[in-house]
């Protein structure tokens, strides 16, 4: 299994375009980021996921992303909608970038706990 994953810009651009490229493929980058939202609340769902800053250097990448998510308490009648702002850092070369995949944590039970 590959834990890793390499996006390649397109070769002559400079950082801003880069930026935008990465912005506009924001899928490409799926694998990298934490979605997980059931921890927060075990009905939430993910609505949206936006990359709001991109730090570049000449070897490092920084992604901060914020994860928009809904859950719906019909027992309660009780809807509602937040965020979480998260980050993902990646190694660069040139107009490649390289991230490790993310691997979510095991899921813990109340066993655990006590």
């Amino acid at each position: 299994m590959d834990t890793f994953i390499t996006i390649e810009a397109p070769s002559g651009v400079n950082d801003e375009e880069i930026k935008n490229f990465l912005t506009g493929n924001i899928e490409s980058l799926y694998d990298a980021m934490d979605l997980q939202v059931n921890h927060l609340d075990d009905r939430a769902q993910v609505d949206d996921i936006q990359i709001t800053e991109i730090e570049l250097t000449s070897d490092t990448i920084h992604i901060e992303y914020c994860v928009e998510y809904s859950a719906f308490h019909g027992c309660r009648d009780a809807n509602y909608v937040d965020e979480d702002q998260r980050s993902v850092e990646g190694s660069r070369n040139g107009n490649k970038f390289i991230f490790e995949k993310f691997i979510p944590p095991p899921a813990r039970s109340t066993h655990e706990e006590f």
